[in-house]
């Protein structure tokens, strides 16, 4: 697959992901979930449109290995990211509570050529650090930044360790919380090569 396909891919995945994973709670419609946000804000955006915001308020706050860049929106009673990939911007919000629980969390994972894998999101309010955490109870860290934060990898080998969830950490190494991963052991890509 060439790369502006696999872009749009990611891209119309995140929409799809974001559709039926990524709740944003908050906001002025009467059913505010994420199929009706879609049918009644229908267009590119339409996520964040649902919620008053536009792409054009995110505030960068990482780059992911594969160059696309992650921003946050903060509105109030919730807040966005948004997922730049060539021109393309597409982005999904949750209210503070959602955050805590791991719905703003993504998983992307290229089936074939280089096996690449980057789980980023937003991290709650006060979190300083996110803790990757593995079925083998391996675990390793990232800073958060802006709001946001990235781990980039590789595809699990089949049988090998692979990513559980997360544990949210505070001032000092204090832990605010876990959440699980929206993917299971079974879901990750194989490495093909």
């Amino acid at each position: 697959m060439n790369k502006r396909r696999y872009r749009l891919a990611i891209v119309g995945a995140l929409v799809a992901i974001a559709a039926g994973a990524v709740v944003a709670y908050a906001g002025g419609d009467t059913d505010s979930s994420p199929v009706a946000q879609l049918q009644t804000h229908p267009g590119p955006e339409a996520l964040l449109r649902a919620q008053g915001v536009n792409a054009s308020q995110a505030q960068p706050a990482l780059t992911l290995d594969n160059g696309d860049a992650v921003g946050v929106i903060d509105s109030g009673g919730v807040r966005c990211f948004t997922l730049s990939v060539d021109t393309h911007v597409s982005g999904a919000c949750s209210s503070e509570t959602g955050i805590v629980k791991g719905e703003a969390i993504q998983v992307h994972d290229e089936c074939g050529g280089k096996n690449s894998m980057a789980i980023y999101g937003l991290a709650p309010v006060g979190a300083v650090e996110v803790r990757l955490e593995n079925s083998d109870g391996t675990s390793e860290s990232t800073t958060v930044v802006k709001g946001a934060f990235s781990f980039a990898g590789t595809n699990p080998a089949a049988g090998a360790a692979y990513p559980t969830g997360v544990r949210w950490l505070g001032a000092g190494g204090s832990s605010l919380g876990t959440a699980p991963l929206p993917v299971s052991a079974g879901q990750f890509c194989l490495p093909t090569s």
